[in-house]
């Protein structure tokens, strides 16, 4: 009966193995999450490094300046890289205020009802629209339909119909993630619905809010199914070629990538699309930053928020 008794676990060892057993399974947790966060670091250096490895050889200024070749060696991509901030530009300015008003719309103004729901199922479905057929819809419609043949206009055009749904859902969890207090101190001090989401909500949501741009940015740079088809895989050759009239064809360099690997009708064509890896990385990398930097003091003039 004694022996019985020492044999059985008492509840402090209880409580100390259960402990014991927590801390490793959380030291396992922690490694793992480490080791995942640090794979998803170094896959980005392995590939910056890469790519600069490959394309570092075929920069220079007469490169990042002149016009592409046809079929001659030494072509550059000026009128790709001016023509891909374009488009950026065009589809920013078009995206950005329908997809926030709509956000707005959704998580300030509209009840539960099927005006909302039919508005969240439209844009859902949007987004499932794989690129090409969007682009095969920019074709039908801006080329053929509209007459304007390949054009930067287009293609922006095209773009906002891709990008509309992400950037909306971005705004509705950013403005979610205001908390309620903020619109109740607003409404209390006598502001009306408008101007609380003006200048309380909007506000406070800039950070989430420039994380949705960055993204958005991101998919416009990479962009090439879509703007094939709608602004075209060649340039306006000639002091057009960096003109800002949207009614010009504006490869962008993406698009002048995918076309330069595909044909392969220049006797550099890879280190030439070696180069222009490298150049879309670096100009991605760079508007992410500086995309951040000006969200970050957005952020600290409108909240005071560090």
């Amino acid at each position: 009966m004694a022996r019985a008794i020492l044999a059985t676990p008492t509840v402090e060892s209880l409580r100390s193995n259960n402990a014991r057993s927590r801390r490793i399974v959380d030291k396992i947790a922690t490694a793992a999450l480490w080791g995942a966060a640090s794979t998803i670091v170094l896959m980005l250096i392995l590939f910056v490094v890469y790519l600069f490895v490959q394309g570092y050889s075929a920069i220079s200024w007469h490169f990042l300046t002149g016009y592409p070749s046809a079929a001659n060696a030494g072509g550059g991509v000026g009128p790709e890289i001016f023509n891909s901030f374009y488009i950026l530009f065009l589809t920013l300015c078009f995206t950005l205020p329908i997809a926030v008003l709509a956000g707005v719309f959704i998580q300030e103004y509209a009840g539960p009802g099927r005006f909302r729901d039919m508005v969240e199922f439209s844009a859902e479905s949007l987004a499932t629209v794989p690129s090409i057929v969007m682009g095969l819809f920019g074709l039908i419609v801006f080329v053929q339909l509209f007459h304007w043949h390949f054009t930067a206009l287009g293609g922006a055009l095209t773009l906002t119909l891709l990008n509309l749904p992400a950037m909306m859902r971005v705004t509705q969890q950013a403005l979610a993630s205001v908390p309620q207090t903020y619109r109740e101190a607003s409404m209390g001090l006598g502001a009306t619905k408008w101007q609380t989401v003006l200048r309380a909500i909007l506000p406070s949501a800039i950070g989430p809010l420039t994380t949705g741009v960055v993204l958005v940015s991101g998919r416009i740079f990479g962009e090439t199914a879509a703007l094939i088809f709608t602004a075209g895989a060649s340039v306006s050759y000639g002091a057009s070629a960096y003109d800002f009239n949207p009614f010009h064809t504006a490869e962008t360099l993406a698009v002048h990538l995918y076309s330069t690997h595909r044909e392969a009708l220049v006797p550099d064509a890879d280190q030439i699309a070696n180069g222009s890896a490298l150049v879309l990385l670096v100009m991605v990398l760079v508007f992410n930053v500086v995309a951040r930097v000006l969200g970050r003091q957005l952020t600290v003039r409108l909240t005071g928020k560090a």
